[in-house]
C-alpha cells in the first residue's frame, strides 16, 4: 500500500511505500500530495486545535513487512 498517513502517537505525517503501521491514519493515496492538501483533508475530520499541534514536515519511508 502507497500514500501518506497520519501518525496520531507522534502527530507527524508519514509518506509511506509499502505496509504502515496499522495505527496510523490513511490521510490520501497521492504520495505527491502537498502539505497544505493534507491539512485540507484532515481538517475534515481534525478540529482547529488539533490541527495547530500536527508536525507537518512529511517522512518518506518504504516498509516491508
Amino acid at each position: 500500500m502507497a500514500g501518506i498517513f497520519y501518525d496520531p502517537r507522534t502527530r507527524r505525517l508519514h509518506a509511506v511505500v509499502g505496509h504502515p503501521d496499522p495505527t496510523w491514519t490513511l490521510v490520501t493515496h497521492n504520495l505527491h500530495a502537498s502539505v497544505h492538501h493534507c491539512r485540507r483533508i484532515m481538517s475534515e475530520w481534525m478540529s482547529p486545535d488539533e490541527l495547530w499541534k500536527v508536525d507537518w514536515r512529511i517522512d518518506r519511508h518504504t516498509l516491508t513487512a
